[in-house]
């Protein structure tokens, strides 16, 4: 293998055990976030990171699994961050896009719009009476 192929593979490495990392982490704050809920816990803001959805996804078809994935980032209003990672062989690319009232003023990939759409519906369920 040459030191071009070496880089690139080195990079890949890198790359997918940060989206890993990132995964794990946005787990992790869902989790406390749910248990502090549970337990009484004063209500963020509204601008606080409260609404998160995530799709797993297939992005090309001679790569198998779903290492790909759309992640929506959201706060009350339905503004924030949707971040989408293409996994492939050879190479992951992120991107990111801005949320505003529940879209974006860039064009969404079904997958990233539902993660938004999977990240309301955590949001009606939080605000329904039996949610509280």
């Amino acid at each position: 293998m040459g030191w071009i192929e070496g880089a690139l593979g080195a990079g890949l490495i890198v790359s997918l055990g940060l989206s890993g990392g990132l995964l794990r982490r946005v787990a992790a704050l869902e989790r406390q976030g749910r248990h502090r809920a549970a337990a009484g816990a004063t209500t963020p803001g509204e601008s606080a990171l409260q609404q998160v959805g995530l799709v797993r996804y297939q992005a090309y078809h001679d790569v198998g699994g779903d290492h790909s994935f759309a992640l929506a980032l959201l706060d009350s209003r339905g503004s924030g961050v949707v971040v989408n990672s293409l996994y492939h062989r050879d190479r992951c690319r992120v991107y990111a896009k801005p949320v505003h009232d529940w879209r974006s003023e860039i064009t969404l990939t079904d997958e990233e719009q539902a993660a938004i759409e999977q990240a309301r519906a955590a949001e009606s369920l939080d605000n329904s009476p039996s949610g509280r």
